[in-house]
């Protein structure tokens, strides 16, 4: 089938030009809500950088995601990459199925990947470096504050939901919401970009 794709779909995070990949789990919404076996392509980078993509949730004990696509490492030229992220689903308390991604290098649960320049597979932001420790005071700790904050205020989980965009709770107008989500996706973005320089430095330590 002919495209997750249309563009954006999934998004790059930040809007700088070496910005990570990501892949967001709420993008294949339709086939985790059906239960079906999916296919596409994911474009990236206006179109250069193809991801073909299959999700199938048919069997929820054993559902997966495959991408294939080309590495972001310049010295391997056009190499491709193919992998399988295990998807899991847990029960929140009001009921229904959450999906989560299983990254394939820590093991552990999330809602988005990222393939970030230099990098060859789509991983969580931890195995990237970057964990969720609040001593850290750089950039992307205060901005990843921030954001958790601003995701509480919005009705989220906070620090378990801060860049996962939060539904609007039933007793808050429309344009209250509008403006705290304008406000949390701004930082959300900043984080993003923070993220992307972190990533290239892990990366280039790995490559010694």
């Amino acid at each position: 089938m002919g495209g997750f794709g249309s563009g954006r779909y999934g998004g790059s995070p930040t809007s700088e030009g070496t910005a990570s990949y990501g892949i967001l789990l709420s993008s294949f919404r339709i086939a985790l809500r059906t239960g079906q076996r999916m296919g596409g392509t994911i474009t990236f980078s206006e179109g250069d950088f193809p991801v073909q993509v299959t999700i199938d949730i048919s069997d929820a004990s054993n559902a997966f995601l495959d991408l294939v696509h080309r590495t972001r490492d310049t010295r391997e030229g056009p190499r491709m990459v193919t992998d399988r992220v295990r998807l899991v689903w847990t029960e929140p308390t009001y009921g229904g199925r959450r999906w989560w991604f299983i990254c394939p290098r820590t093991g552990r649960r999330a809602t988005r990947l990222f393939l970030p320049n230099g990098g060859w597979h789509f991983w969580s932001r931890q195995a990237y470096g970057l964990g969720y420790a609040c001593q850290r005071e750089d950039r992307f700790s205060r901005l990843q504050r921030r954001a958790a904050m601003l995701n509480k205020d919005l009705g989220g989980r906070g620090w378990a939901t801060w860049n996962e965009p939060p539904q609007k709770p039933k007793w808050m107008r429309w344009r209250t919401y509008d403006d705290k989500y304008q406000r949390w996706e701004r930082v959300v973005e900043q984080a993003d970009a923070q993220f992307t320089i972190r990533a290239e430095t892990f990366l280039s330590r790995l490559r010694r």
